[in-house]
């Protein structure tokens, strides 16, 4: 059962490179494990790009941002340190190669969002 149990969450490791490499869009929100309702994801509205294994370009902003993705107990999760001072952690899922889904952890819980990649 342990060995499931391990096995099973090596599974859910997303890395960078799977990021890395077109544009990511906003398509919708994400609650729950499912793709749906409104998304609410200030700052990523427009999309983003990430560039590098440290670096994302966020385009509303016209800036790039850094971030880190991490294990944690709950999952995946991808925090992004805005040039301003302001960090936002997230909870990541990847849904698909080309699908990934946030939702905020921490103190505030209400931001989600989904995007997809496009090439």
């Amino acid at each position: 059962m342990i060995v499931t149990i391990v096995m099973g969450s090596c599974g859910n490791v997303i890395t960078e490179d799977q990021l890395i490499g077109g544009k990511w869009i906003l398509i919708n929100g994400y609650e729950d494990g499912e793709v749906g309702g409104d998304s609410v994801c200030p700052s990523f509205d427009e999309g983003m790009e990430f560039i590098d294994e440290e670096k994302v370009y966020v385009i509303a902003e016209e800036e790039e941002f850094v971030y880190r993705l991490r294990e944690s107990d709950e999952g995946m999760e991808i925090t992004f340190f805005n040039p301003n001072g302001v960090i936002d952690f997230y909870k990541i899922t990847m849904e698909n190669e080309n699908g990934f889904g946030l939702n905020s952890s921490g103190v505030s819980k209400t931001r989600n969002c989904y995007f997809e990649r496009e090439e």
